[in-house]
């Protein structure tokens, strides 16, 4: 373990969060049903195709957030393998709450599916309590991201933000991708100033 007096680790990472919509609803739904079991058994279920996912993508799962997951891509990795990746996690999401998780609700809520905030840049990383731990102008930024795309959207799945100077370097892989320019204010960044985004559709791909 590490001092305070050596010099800082730094890695550079794009990072991903993401929520599940309606995590809360959901829960509440299947409690009053006892099947609780279902939820926890479709977030094992997530767990175990982040991890499956990381290997193949090269990707680190670092933090579950009660409702969603905290990944970080190499800073170099392609547009095109960030893409597959999160339309694919849309896909099996989609398929899997339907059948595991919907099917099993009184209520289905309004909304269900993934959003997400992606970011890149320089992190801190440390060991608290013998865990790598990471801070960082990035996780910050794609975490208010995320929780940024309901505003002024009803219909906020399947969808991520996306840092305008990312979104520049892996612009190409996108061409095919519904995308729009906003702006989002992002508590104690910039100043509390409009950061320019890209809004852009993850719809899971369609099978036969």
């Amino acid at each position: 373990m590490g001092t305070e007096n050596d010099p800082p680790e730094i890695y550079r990472k794009i990072v991903v969060t993401f929520d599940i919509c309606s995590s809360t609803l959901v829960i509440e739904d299947l409690h009053k049903t006892e099947n609780t079991i279902k939820w926890r058994n479709f977030l094992i279920w997530m767990e175990k195709y982040l991890r499956t996912k990381a290997n193949e993508y090269g990707f680190m799962v670092y933090k579950f957030t009660g409702d969603g997951w905290i990944l970080m891509f190499d800073f170099d990795t392609s547009g095109e393998d960030l893409i597959n990746f999160l339309q694919g996690l849309c896909h099996q999401f989609k398929m899997r709450f339907t059948k595991k998780v919907e099917d099993y609700l009184e209520t289905p809520p309004l909304l269900s599916g993934l959003t997400f905030g992606i970011d890149r840049g320089s992190l801190i990383g440390f060991v608290m309590n013998q865990q790598m731990e990471y801070v960082g102008r990035a996780i910050n930024v794609a975490c208010r991201l995320q929780s940024s795309i309901k505003d002024k959207d009803k219909s906020p799945q399947y969808k991520a933000i996306i840092t305008k100077p990312l979104f520049q370097e892996i612009r190409r892989s996108l061409k095919n991708i519904k995308q729009q320019d906003v702006k989002r204010k992002l508590r104690n960044i910039a100043g509390d100033k409009d950061v320019r985004c890209i809004k852009i559709w993850l719809e899971p791909k369609q099978t036969g």
